[in-house]
């Protein structure tokens, strides 16, 4: 925990010491449930702080909204949702994943850190578009190494209010999926696509995070 609260500090946050109790507790039912479901790769257990927890935060600086309303696609073990939410108390957050067993984590961890406004969605993307029920319901769509950005870009032009933003968390190669961006971008009306680089030692390979946000008048309306 003292990595943790170190490479806190490097991403301009200060953990309390309930905060960093959370992690810890997080930190240990995760290694427990991977023993026998799959919820991280095992060549990640000896860096969970850096690869998962520190990981998560890099997107802390892109939520300026207080009471944000954010879905994460496919967020495994709860990456980055769960950490955002020890930070950011105020989040509303929805977890959107497929596997069953994943889920029953996630229900585990958060009745474990007694979180509230967080709702977890066992389904798949392609069920949930069949539906208006969370059309353009929500201020941000994250997602960590989850989808291809030509995908998530889709699919936050079904999620995301006018003005919404997407946040991509990724790795360093990422020039391929940037090329196919302007394809897509266009045709689902979104603009501002910037990246920003996190290079920062201790937390591991540098990486990028992808903003693109929604504009406020939609294309498709004239």
């Amino acid at each position: 925990m003292q990595l943790l609260a170190q490479g806190a500090k490097l991403l301009g946050l200060e953990l309390t010491g309930a905060q960093i109790e959370f992690f810890d507790l997080y930190q240990r039912e995760l290694r427990l449930w991977n023993v026998k479901t799959n919820l991280i790769a095992d060549s990640t257990e000896d860096e969970i702080v850096s690869r998962h927890f520190l990981d998560s935060l890099t997107a802390c600086k892109f939520l300026l909204k207080q009471n944000a309303r954010i879905i994460d696609i496919g967020t495994g073990a709860g990456f980055p949702a769960i950490p955002l939410k020890i930070v950011l108390p105020s989040l509303q957050l929805f977890l959107l994943e497929s596997n069953r067993k994943k889920i029953s984590f996630l229900k585990h961890i958060i009745r474990l850190l007694n979180l509230s406004g967080v709702i977890t969605l066992n389904d798949r993307t392609e069920n949930i578009l069949r539906t208006d029920e969370h059309r353009e319901k929500f201020d941000i769509v994250i997602s960590r190494a989850a989808l291809k950005l030509p995908e998530l870009l889709s699919l936050s032009d079904y999620f995301l209010a006018p003005e919404g933003l997407l946040i991509a968390l990724k790795g360093r190669d990422v020039e391929e999926e940037l090329a196919a961006v302007e394809n897509y971008k266009n045709e689902h009306f979104f603009y501002q696509i910037n990246q920003h680089d996190i290079d920062i030692p201790l937390l591991g390979p540098p990486r990028k995070i992808i903003l693109a946000q929604k504009p406020k008048f939609s294309k498709k309306a004239f």
